[in-house]
C-alpha cells in the first residue's frame, strides 16, 4: 500500500471505512509526540511516567497522559502498584499486538 503524498487522491475503499467508522480513525492515527514515546520504550521494558519523561522532556503530567492515551489505544500494555507512600502507579510495556 502507497502512503498518500499531498495531491495524491485518497483510496476510495479507504475514504468510505474511514466515513462508516468515524469515531475509530482516531484509534490508529498517533501524534508525533505519541509517536516519540511508544519509540522511547524498547520491546519488553516496562517503563513509568517519570522515566518517559525525562527521556522525551515532557511534563510527568504530559508524559503520564500520552503513555495513557498510547496505552488506550492498544499499543501498550498496562500494569499498576501500590506505592509505599500510597498512591497508585502505572507501569507501562511495548507489546506488538496484533487485532
Amino acid at each position: 500500500m502507497q502512503i498518500c503524498t499531498k495531491n495524491e487522491q485518497i483510496n476510495v475503499n479507504l475514504m468510505e471505512a474511514a466515513r462508516a467508522v468515524p469515531h475509530q480513525v482516531g484509534l490508529i492515527k498517533l501524534s508525533k509526540t505519541q509517536l516519540k514515546v511508544l519509540q522511547s520504550i524498547m520491546p519488553g521494558e516496562k517503563v513509568t511516567a517519570e522515566q518517559i519523561a525525562e527521556r522525551c522532556e515532557l511534563s510527568c503530567s504530559w508524559a503520564s497522559t500520552l503513555l495513557k492515551t498510547v496505552w488506550e489505544r492498544g499499543y501498550l500494555v498496562r500494569g499498576s502498584y501500590v506505592r509505599m507512600n500510597g498512591g497508585l502507579e502505572f507501569v507501562y510495556s511495548f507489546q506488538l499486538r496484533w487485532r
